[in-house]
């Protein structure tokens, strides 16, 4: 089947030589503005197809060129613009995506990270066709990926890159065989996520420890990992265990309360306790804890506000000095009455508030 290829990293890279293998006929490939690595290009640069990376996909005279190259079939694996009805009909077969969501669960971005900090027990691996909402379209295929408790985003993120080549290659043969099924999604039950950025890593120590555990886990390798403060110094946690059977109580959350020498250490949370085993400090290299009993990580709110109190009343200070200055600096002294005289132009008299210019 003559295909365009819209995609981007590992996963695009091994979908794309699986199609390849499978004797499927690759016209172009279009890549992001930004890729995320050079797998994809050097994959192209190895079998020599053209390569496209428009600044907007959906620019006429690019879907004039699509269109030019007679697709049957358009495929999207991790392509990052929304694209709109000119360029999804480009090809008779129709354009489809590869999705790391169970769909109509799980729209948007960073959809692995976001079902293991929801503590999901599973993923989908979806193949649908794409319309003009965002990952709305009719599916095709859906592959379910069971989502183990000590899993992190590294170990999924590796099953999914390993299931997506086969799965695509078995939808791209149901289309060509006019065999392919449209499913309907359920778009009152559809759920969303935007892109994940920076500031969205941070850990709230007030938080459960399974929320906490499940965010750990989610953002760890490939991931920024997880992060807190150690004083003024950033601390990113790689790596943590918890275990629902363990106590719970009320104490001081973002305290290290135990540790295990070579093993790590035991922070409490809002309703428990969790184990950090693997941890980094800015500028460092990675490490297990073992910070002494009594340490407080995070934001250490109280003194936050006793430094910003320190900083308002030295401001405030300041502020009665400069004026006490600027009263000074326009008044002269004379001997006519024990008064103070005003000078020839400009003056305050503080004690009525009063402003005047011109001769006194």
């Amino acid at each position: 089947m003559r295909i365009i290829f819209f995609g981007d990293g590992l996963w695009a890279t091994l979908c794309l030589e699986h199609l390849l293998n499978n004797g499927h006929k690759i016209l172009a490939v279009v890549v992001r503005r930004q890729p995320s690595d050079l797998s994809l290009l050097k994959l192209t640069e190895k079998i020599s197809c053209p390569v496209y990376q428009p600044h907007n996909v959906n620019d006429s005279d690019f879907v004039s060129l699509v269109t030019s190259l007679e697709p049957q079939l358009n495929i999207s694996m991790s392509y990052d613009q929304i694209l709109q009805k000119p360029i999804i009909n480009t090809a008779p077969l129709g354009f489809i995506n590869c999705h790391a969501g169970k769909l109509p669960y799980y729209r948007g971005r960073n959809v692995i990270n976001w079902a293991i900090i929801n503590n999901e027990k599973e993923i989908g691996l979806t193949v649908h066709y794409i319309d003009e909402g965002i990952d709305t379209g009719d599916i095709i295929i859906q592959k379910i990926i069971p989502v183990y408790w000590n899993d992190t985003y590294g170990t999924i993120l590796e099953r999914t890159v390993q299931n997506f080549p086969e799965l695509l290659t078995e939808v791209v043969s149901l289309i060509e065989q006019q065999k392919a099924p449209r499913i309907p999604q359920d778009h009152i039950q559809g759920t969303y996520f935007c892109k994940r950025i920076i500031g969205d890593e941070w850990i709230d120590w007030n938080d459960t420890s399974l929320n906490i555990y499940n965010k750990i886990r989610a953002l760890t390798h490939p991931g920024p990992g997880a992060r807190t403060l150690l004083g003024e110094k950033t601390l990113i946690i790689w790596e943590a265990r918890y275990d629902p059977a363990w106590p719970k109580y009320i104490a001081t959350p973002g305290e290290v309360i135990g540790k295990l020498d070579g093993q790590g250490i035991m922070v409490k949370t809002k309703d428990s306790i969790i184990f950090l085993e693997n941890i980094q400090l800015e500028g460092a290299s990675e490490l297990i804890p073992n910070f002494p009993i009594g340490t407080r990580l995070g934001i250490d709110l109280f003194q936050i506000v006793m430094q910003f109190q320190k900083e308002l009343v030295f401001l405030q200070k300041n502020s009665i000095n400069r004026k006490r200055a600027l009263l000074n600096e326009n008044t002269l002294p004379y001997s006519g009455g024990g008064r103070t005289r005003p000078s020839n132009y400009r003056y305050f008299a503080a004690n009525r508030r009063i402003y005047s210019l011109g001769c006194a």
